[in-house]
């Protein structure tokens, strides 16, 4: 029952992904629900609902979209590798700054693809605009998005847990 509610939870962010986020733009960036999405699923969950999730989501929003399932797929990707390398670094972050690095990082990079796949696609390639248009305020929108939801899960009692898995043998349950 809770995977069922995790995936319709994320279908619903995908479509409003479509539907509501471009009605929102700061400056040219549009929020980012399903980034927003995986990336509390895999602060507050595990990484292993998110590593099903992550293709299933670019998958249905490029069904929902004009983008290629791939590109998505590829925006995606740096997620969980960096949540890990964040929780092993050395530098003493709470589970606040490591979310927050997350999705500011990994949102830069799903904007940057997509707008060099727009360029690629025959868009007119505005790299000065790329920067002050849409990443910069990208990644301040993704921020202030995350706190919005963060800080009310923690205060309700949530505890974010570790991106890492847990070790086992073939056989294992």
């Amino acid at each position: 029952m809770k995977g069922t509610m995790t995936g319709l939870a994320m279908l619903l962010a995908a479509i409003a992904q479509v539907t509501v986020a471009p009605l929102f733009p700061v400056a040219g960036a549009v929020p980012e629900f399903v980034l927003l999405g995986l990336v509390l699923m895999a602060a507050f969950s595990s990484p292993s609902p998110v590593m099903v999730l992550t293709p299933l989501m670019a998958v249905a929003l490029a069904f929902l979209s004009d983008r290629s399932p791939g590109l998505l797929l590829v925006a995606y990707l740096p997620l969980l590798p960096l949540g890990f390398a964040l929780e092993e670094s050395p530098v003493p972050l709470n589970h606040y700054l490591r979310t927050l690095a997350m999705i500011v990082v990994t949102g830069v990079w799903l904007r940057t693809l997509l707008a060099l796949g727009a360029m690629a696609s025959g868009a007119a390639p505005a790299f000065s605009l790329l920067l002050s248009d849409v990443l910069v305020p990208g990644a301040f929108l993704d921020a202030a998005l995350l706190t919005v939801v963060y800080i009310p899960m923690r205060l309700v009692g949530w505890s974010g847990r570790g991106m890492t898995l847990q070790r086992g043998r073939y056989y294992s349950r």
